[in-house]
């Protein structure tokens, strides 16, 4: 049997994206090729798609009594108070959709007063769909979550679009206040350097306590102005104490700091200077800044833009960028960083659409913890389509890429502070208690480390996810 019929509609064939679940109604039909050096035709069948439907969601609480919390790969943390429960960012790390059952159990039996995200990046929102009250979220990642969900409406649960609107009404941006009407909580946000505009950290203060709700953050930004903002604003924090502080730490092996961002826009700047032919660039779509400053710097250098796949040209509309014609001095925005189905350079690597030798491919991203083997292949099937593959340093012996003639350039800095990073603002805020995810060797060991070193910090399961305060 074929792949699905191409003449089928596009929008039914989208929803086959993020099909990971459900039901897909098909109808086959019988086809004969004719046998040029065969004897006779052969039969072959399309599967024609007539419906694709979402998986059913679950309903009410999650009552399995031997049901254990997989902390590894949450973002939601629950704040506790006797009126209820605040969400913070009710997301899970995966690409996947719809309901996970270790964010439902988290909320079974709790009245929620409100949810907060903290920022755009899906792993941080992708349960909005299961929570109820006012929702409160940066203007960037009310855009990116309306904008993934017109994408997947028939595998989301139908509260999402009720979330988003809820959104809508109750947009902030860091350094604004999150107003909770007539409750004893004061949720204060500031502004948190990260890999996506807009990323916001919490100062909530309730009648047991005062938690700090650092989450994904680093110093360093762009320039070294960044750190030196950051820092003033964790001091500014400490001046009261703190019980309760959450963040990950998925760099507390790393010694330093996370560099600046500029020396990857450098990197990729001499990068395009010396290429002959086409620059193809390939990055997370939420990694806005980035993008745009690459494109303006390629239009300085007299190379026309594109963007192609859904996520970079929604990338392009959030930037406000107006892409320009084809040329063979072109530079590229592409889809497929981690090997996405469908993305371009999924569709690259599988032998359905071609690049030019001259080509220079750049992956300006690390891979995802979990990833590896997936894309090894993928840079295994890329590498003969293209001149030139270029990696972020580090990742020809993560994935053992050696012998494959993959070239490593500074192409990517992590939007996850380093050791360094994370025992200076323990060294400021000086948490009673810290809750860190996830809790997986070396990281969890080199956090230990820091704390014992530090002092006076007592580390909590990363299952513990509902707080007292």
């Amino acid at each position: 049997m074929q792949r699905f019929c191409n003449l089928c509609d596009l929008k039914e064939r989208e929803q086959l994206r993020s099909f990971s679940g459900g039901k897909l109604e098909v109808k086959l039909t019988a086809h004969r090729r004719p046998a040029f050096w065969e004897w006779e035709e052969r039969p072959f069948y399309r599967a024609h798609i007539v419906k694709v439907l979402p998986p059913e969601f679950p309903t009410g609480k999650v009552v399995d009594e031997g049901f254990e919390i997989d902390g590894s790969r949450l973002n939601l943390v629950v704040y506790r108070t006797p009126q209820g429960v605040i969400l913070v960012d009710p997301g899970y790390v995966g690409f996947e959709q719809g309901y996970d059952p270790y964010v439902g159990r988290l909320m079974a039996d709790h009245k929620i007063i409100a949810s907060v995200v903290t920022h755009g990046h899906l792993d941080h929102w992708n349960a909005l769909g299961q929570t109820t009250g006012p929702v409160f979220m940066p203007r960037t990642a009310y855009r990116l979550a309306s904008m993934h969900a017109s994408w997947t409406s028939e595998s989301q649960p139908p509260q999402l679009d009720s979330a988003l609107r809820n959104a809508r009404d109750n947009l902030i941006f860091p350094g604004k206040p999150v107003l909770l009407d007539e409750l004893p909580v004061n949720i204060d946000t500031f502004h948190l350097p990260h890999s996506i505009p807009e990323t916001m950290g919490l100062v909530i203060r309730g009648e047991r306590g005062r938690a700090v709700h650092l989450g994904d953050f680093k110093f360093n930004g762009f320039g070294a102005k960044a750190k030196a903002e950051t820092i003033a604003r964790l001091q500014q924090i400490a001046k009261e104490p703190v019980d309760f502080l959450a963040l990950t730490i998925y760099n507390a092996h790393v010694p330093g700091f996370v560099p600046i961002e500029d020396l990857v826009v450098d990197a990729l700047t001499d990068i395009m200077v010396k290429a002959e032919g086409r620059v193809v660039i390939t990055c997370f779509s939420t990694n806005l800044d980035r993008v745009l400053r690459l494109a303006k710097i390629a239009r300085i250098l007299g190379r026309q833009v594109s963007f192609t796949g859904a996520g970079m040209q929604n990338c392009r509309e959030m930037i406000g960028f107006e892409e320009t014609g084809y040329s063979g001095k072109e530079v590229a925005f592409v889809t497929g960083c981690q090997a996405e189905e469908r993305s371009f350079l999924w569709n690259i690597a599988q032998g359905t659409a071609a690049m030019d030798r001259s080509d220079t491919l750049v992956f300006s991203s690390r891979c995802i913890p979990g990833n590896e083997e997936r894309l090894r292949e993928h840079y295994t099937r890329l590498r003969p389509k293209v001149g030139r593959l270029i990696v972020t340093r580090g990742e020809v012996s993560q994935l053992g890429l050696q012998g494959l003639g993959t070239e490593e350039v500074f192409t990517h800095v992590s939007g996850h502070e380093y050791g360094d990073g994370i025992r200076l603002a323990l060294e400021i805020l000086r948490p009673k208690k810290v809750i860190a995810w996830p809790q997986t060797s070396p990281q969890i060991e080199a956090f230990r480390k820091i704390c014992e070193e530090v002092g006076g910090i007592e580390i909590l399961s990363e299952d513990e996810r509902v707080i007292d305060i």
